[in-house]
């Protein structure tokens, strides 16, 4: 997400017509620089906080604020499993485990976020869930990208 901001401040990336930077730079450094406002790195998740970002520099937020209230439910869901794998703490557990599993009927090896993204999503072609996690991801990339 950062390159795709950058690029269509720095002008690298040919926006679609609907696509306005309100303020345009001729280097790459100097456009992230800006972006950073100062800091080393910016949150692009939560999405809303890429909504906030992308409203402050293109017209309508546009492309980033062109995703859909359910792209952006998988966004968080997605999250969710990706805190669980890399904090491993209590509340990121207990949050993937109501929000992610909740309810469904799994195996209890599959009830882990390691297991869960191992399990298989889809029998006809086979697809894991960390393969449609995938997926997910390049679909969500064409449409901020078109």
């Amino acid at each position: 997400m950062e390159d795709l901001f950058v690029g269509l401040l720095a002008g690298s990336v040919r926006p679609s017509r609907n696509v306005l930077p309100r303020v345009t730079f001729r280097s790459h450094a100097v456009a992230r620089d800006v972006m950073l406002g100062g800091r080393a790195y910016v949150d692009w998740l939560p999405y809303h906080m890429t909504e906030k970002r992308a409203e402050a520099f293109f017209r309508g937020g546009l492309p980033f604020c062109n995703l859909e209230s359910s792209d952006k439910r998988e966004l968080e869901r997605i999250i969710l499993i990706r805190n669980a794998v890399a904090h491993q703490s209590r509340d990121a557990r207990q949050k993937f485990e109501t929000k992610v599993i909740g309810a469904a009927p799994m195996l209890t090896v599959e009830r882990t976020p390691a297991g869960y993204l191992r399990s298989i999503f889809r029998t006809a072609p086979d697809q894991t869930r960390y393969e449609e996690i995938a997926n997910t991801f390049a679909i969500l990339a064409r449409k901020l990208c078109a």
